[in-house]
């Protein structure tokens, strides 16, 4: 009777190791990905909160100077009457947006006008965030 070699198939210890480490590297990935959602998350609201800036900003900049110091004498100045402003109220993501924005005359020199937009929204762990964008315009 010949006898048989131990390395004829896999013990049911080496299966069990094998499946845990598999287990573990799906976990791993699995987490990496929730993560990678996560921040995806985040840097949507910052883009959209730097979309509404840049937008004003364009308003102003398309503007005779003397409309956009004008701006300031608006009761709601600095909040924009818009607030709080929903980019696209038909989907599922109910981040909503504040807008305002501070002219300055004469600021950072004669002739200029500073203007500030500020856009702020809330993430998702309930954290306040502002973007911020500033410009200046020639007071012809």
């Amino acid at each position: 009777m010949a006898l048989r070699s131990r390395n004829d198939g896999i013990s049911l210890l080496e299966v069990m190791i094998a499946t845990a480490v598999l287990g573990f590297g799906l976990l791993t990935a699995s987490l990496g990905q929730l993560a990678a959602i996560k921040n995806s998350r985040g840097s949507h609201s910052h883009t959209e909160a730097m979309y509404l800036a840049e937008q004003q900003l364009e308003i102003f900049h398309a503007m005779p100077a003397a409309d956009v110091i004008a701006a300031t004498t608006d009761p709601d100045y600095p909040d924009d009457p818009n607030n709080p402003i929903d980019p696209d109220p038909g989907d599922t993501d109910s981040t909503t947006y504040e807008r305002r924005w501070f002219i300055t005359q004469n600021s950072p020199e004669a002739g200029a006008i500073s203007i500030r937009i500020e856009v702020d929204y809330m993430d998702r762990a309930g954290t306040t965030r502002t973007t911020t964008l500033r410009s200046l315009k020639a007071e012809l």
